[in-house]
């Protein structure tokens, strides 16, 4: 009997729909299909795919209420934030649809005897199949950072959607076709984490892999994907630190901060391990807590809504057990802390010290902040520094000098200076150093990535 999936309403507990799960044989055969479809859509022109690309993009952009309203429901974000979101991802699939038009290969010059009359170039060619998995808080953003320079690239896709919210994902197949993306370019799917690693990462045919998820399944995936030296893009784990020093404002700092409540705290690149500078420490402690406060509560169908469900009550009981860890090292419970169902309330822990889990390693996928009280500068950055993951990091201070010096001494991939880490233009190179991952995604880099160099040489052409 085959597996299924029932996908699950957080607000309302009540099941959205029942999928059947892809089974190891069905996937076996999706990805000789799309083995088989490379071939042809590596072939096309590249305007051709370009055209097709923009086309998908329009047809996003023509559903989008219909699909911010199933993200919303499916997962609790916000409908507001969903809408915003699935513009995003029209735009990165222009964007790189756009630039990969525009990826010039290199003519070498001779440099030494006997090359003179040799011309040598590159030229870039699909890396082959790319499986991609997508994570649920950004389904459309994320997806679409990773299936878009793959497929303007000429590589065909497998992407398993996220089995905590799937249904807008899954919904992108009838609008790919729509848009004339031929048969088994684009194939989407949801299956469970064994046929993952039986069908498609120990598969010889699948030629890369890219992922946004934790960091144990970012080493899970590496350690199968050795035996065939498969490329990954792995955007994996953060606990990324906010560092705010005492010339900062205070009302920008609460300002900054409460950019954490975004997405109700499920973000891989918010900050949450929040430093603050003593002499200011409980001033922006009383002012955060106001603006905690203020944020609108209600249903994620309504637009005026910043607070709603998490993905799960599961994802929610985590993140419940995560304050009760936080309270049990020693930290105060400053307010909100009450789960209800899926719902976690806006949370601030004061008195966290450098030595508890949450300071260091320990991610809260949430809407939590956790304050910790420093008196240095070289005390911050060695805090913010100690911990296995570096994604982005963030600044907040009046002193330019200051602001530059310190971000190069931070471990991440990016640094916000000014303001709070919850950032991402759409051409960045996103990505992490240390345990946060592997690769860069972003407009200005995938196509790079999901495309390899072939250098030609034409001996003794000139002569």
């Amino acid at each position: 009997m085959a597996e299924t999936l029932n996908v699950i309403n957080p607000e309302t507990g009540g099941v959205m729909e029942t999928l059947v799960l892809k089974s190891k044989r069905e996937m076996a055969d999706m990805v000789e299909s799309a083995a088989a479809a490379q071939k042809i859509w590596g072939a096309t022109p590249i305007y051709e795919r370009v055209a097709t690309l923009n086309r998908f993009a329009g047809l996003i952009d023509a559903n989008n209420g219909r699909i911010a309203k199933l993200i919303a429901t499916e997962s609790g974000k916000p409908i507001a934030q969903a809408s915003v979101e699935t513009e995003d991802g029209a735009n990165i699939l222009r964007g790189n649809a756009e630039r990969a038009k525009h990826l010039y290969g290199d003519v070498y010059p001779a440099t030494g005897p006997g090359l003179e009359n040799d011309v040598v170039f590159t030229r870039r060619e699909p890396l082959g199949v790319v499986a991609c998995i997508a994570p649920f808080n950004f389904p459309m953003e994320i997806t679409f950072h990773k299936i878009s320079p793959a497929l303007a690239m000429g590589n065909t896709v497998l992407l398993k959607a996220p089995s905590a919210a799937p249904l807008a994902i899954l919904g992108l197949a009838d609008l790919a076709a729509e848009a004339g993306l031929p048969e088994d370019v684009l194939q989407i799917f949801v299956c469970d984490r064994r046929t993952v690693d039986e069908s498609i990462v120990a598969n010889p045919k699948v030629n890369a892999i890219s992922m946004t998820g934790s960091t144990a399944s970012g080493v899970h995936l590496m350690e199968k994907g050795a035996s065939t030296l498969k490329r990954m893009f792995l955007e994996l784990g953060g606990n990324d630190p906010f560092l705010i020093f005492d010339d900062a404002n205070t009302d920008r700092a609460a300002d900054e901060m409460i950019t954490r409540m975004h997405n109700n705290g499920q973000i891989c690149c918010a900050p949450k391990r929040f430093f603050v500078h003593r002499p200011i420490y409980d001033a922006v402690l009383e002012k955060v807590i106001g603006k905690c406060k203020m944020l609108p509560r209600g249903s994620a169908l309504e637009e005026a809504s910043e607070i709603t469900t998490l993905v799960t009550e599961d994802a929610a009981k985590k993140v419940e057990r995560q304050i009760a860890h936080c309270l049990e090292q020693g930290a105060t419970l400053k307010y909100g802390g009450v789960r209800d169902g899926a719902r976690i309330e806006p949370t601030v822990l004061g008195d966290v010290t450098s030595a508890m889990d949450v300071a260091k390693d320990m991610e809260i996928f949430g809407p939590v902040i956790p304050m910790i009280a420093f008196d240095t500068e070289e005390e911050a950055i060695e805090m913010a520094n100690a911990s296995v993951y570096g994604l982005s990091a963030a600044i907040l201070t009046e002193d330019l000098a200051r602001s530059f010096r310190v971000a190069a001494r931070l471990e991440a991939g990016a640094v916000v200076q000014n303001g709070s880490c919850v950032y991402r233009h759409l051409d960045q190179p996103f990505g992490g150093v240390k345990m946060s991952g592997i690769g860069r995604e972003g407009v200005g880099v995938s196509p790079e990535e999901y495309s390899r160099v072939k250098t030609h040489v034409i001996k003794e052409v000139l002569r």
